[in-house]
């Protein structure tokens, strides 16, 4: 239905294509499953090890610390890859229909981290709807099986959890809907095996030509 890939997003609107729009106005979160494509995802556990993490937390206004976790640092290959392929207008014109967003998608923010067992990593109830962000998403780059890890989304008001995404497979996404009204969370992880994702946020604003520019640096 929605594929990156080094050739540009391939994006079939079939039978699927329609019956995921529904649940997601009803559910606010959808998994596309295959959304990397095999020649992306080749080149992802070498990226991974080769990378750099940094412990990182993150806290609300008030000052509450709702997540920890390993960030991978800036300049990685991996980061300007996956920037790369998400920051295609072709993309964010399928992502706003899908959603029947009001507002145009201009760019896309993202970061790699990992949350491994028993390391003191966590994310609870928050939501993210600040910066302009509309719809976030979350890519599976484990190749290894991990236990736990699950997504949830609910509402604000009455607690109902709407949707429970299982671990998905190495390559899919969990496209979820950022929203006042709407929190999420990341449920803890389990056994041996790390949670590696690379997610972010698609954004009514600033376009991708100005964050684009803030990553290339003249030649000195």
């Amino acid at each position: 239905m929605i594929q990156l890939s080094t050739d540009g997003p391939r994006i079939v609107k079939d039978g699927g294509w329609a019956a995921q729009r529904r649940e997601f106005a009803q559910r606010h979160c959808v998994v596309f499953k295959g959304f990397v494509d095999e020649g992306v995802l080749g080149r992802v556990p070498r990226m991974l090890e080769a990378g750099q993490f940094h412990t990182r937390e993150h806290a609300d206004k008030k000052g509450r610390v709702f997540s920890r976790e390993l960030e991978m640092r800036p300049a990685e290959p991996l980061l300007a890859m996956f920037f790369l392929l998400l920051s295609q207008p072709r993309l964010f014109d399928a992502i706003a229909e899908f959603t029947g967003s009001e507002k145009a998608i201009q760019q896309f923010d993202g970061r790699c981290f990992k949350q491994a067992p028993s390391s003191g990593h966590f994310d609870s109830w928050h939501q993210d709807a600040v910066r302009e962000r509309l719809y976030g998403l979350t890519i599976n780059l484990s190749s290894k099986p991990f236990r736990g890890g699950g997504f949830q989304i609910r509402s604000m008001r009455t607690k109902e959890v709407l949707r429970t995404v299982a671990a998905s497979r190495f390559g899919d996404a969990c496209l979820f809907r950022i929203h006042e009204s709407l929190e999420h969370r990341a449920l803890p992880v389990e056994g041996t095996a790390p949670r590696c994702v690379y997610g972010g946020w698609f954004r009514e604003g600033p376009s991708y030509r100005e964050a684009l520019r803030e990553r290339v640096r003249p030649l000195e």
